[in-house]
């Protein structure tokens, strides 16, 4: 028999025939991974395994190689916890969608789960207060998403230069430069705002919409179109919620 307990973030679900579902998970030993649950579409289960939940799981299987069964217990229901809150709320879906659609399964990433557990925890610890770190938390941690996938930026030139000045990306090799580097090409390039560099700093409302399209870019170019996938429909509608009510935060 094969098995492993672990707490999890619940990614997705699935229905699967009449009662049951498959349900993706993040944890931070094993990554993304997949299992049955028994009578998950029950008024006594369905609540457990909501996207963006902390779920203590236990997961068994005859071998190893086999899809298996989750058991799980709740820890925290952050889908619970965040869905008054729109904002907060799409950005979990948008991570959850981006992790469940791009990571391989049941290879370990513990960087990018951890990064997950810290993120979620601090949006549902301060699901009101949060509006203005809501954006930029969730970028730098698709760029670390990026990073550990073996796309990261190249941001040398960063910690060798003046860090007032204004920094730009460029689409085809992910090099960061100056404005000066940038020259002529400029226009073609994508502005790389300061909170990338500086977990202190928030951004203004135009940052956040440059760091959602250069975030954007290199997640469709880099992971989802070597898998022949579409961004996931969650990203794409958290970044238009934020275009949409930007003079509102």
């Amino acid at each position: 028999m094969q098995e492993w307990s672990s707490p999890v973030i619940v990614l997705n679900t699935r229905p699967y025939g009449e009662t049951d579902g498959i349900v993706s998970v993040l944890s931070l030993e094993q990554g993304l991974f997949r299992g049955l649950v028994k009578g998950m579409i029950s008024r006594r289960q369905i609540s457990i395994w909501q996207t963006g939940n902390f779920v203590n799981v236990d997961w068994s299987a005859k071998l190893s190689d086999q899809l298996g069964y989750f058991k799980g217990e709740l820890i925290r229901s952050n889908f619970a916890i965040l869905s008054p809150c729109p904002l907060a709320f799409s950005a979990m879906l948008s991570l959850c969608a981006v992790a469940e659609s791009g990571l391989l399964e049941r290879q370990p990433v513990e960087y990018i789960a951890k990064s997950s557990f810290q993120y979620l925890d601090f949006v549902a610890e301060n699901p009101t207060d949060s509006n203005k770190e809501i954006v930029p938390r969730l970028l730098r941690w698709e760029l670390n998403f990026l990073a550990a996938l073996g796309y990261a930026l190249d941001i040398s030139i960063c910690y060798e230069s003046d860090k007032c000045q204004s920094f730009f990306v460029s689409p085809r090799t992910g090099k960061v430069v100056t404005e000066v580097m940038a020259g002529k090409w400029k226009p073609k390039l994508f502005p790389f705002p300061s909170f990338f560099l500086n977990e202190e700093e928030n951004g203004n409302q135009k940052d956040w919409m440059n760091g959602l399209k250069l975030s954007r870019y290199f997640l469709e170019k880099n992971v989802f179109s070597l898998i022949n996938k579409d961004l996931p429909r969650a990203r794409k509608n958290f970044e238009e919620r934020v275009a949409a009510n930007i003079d509102n935060f």
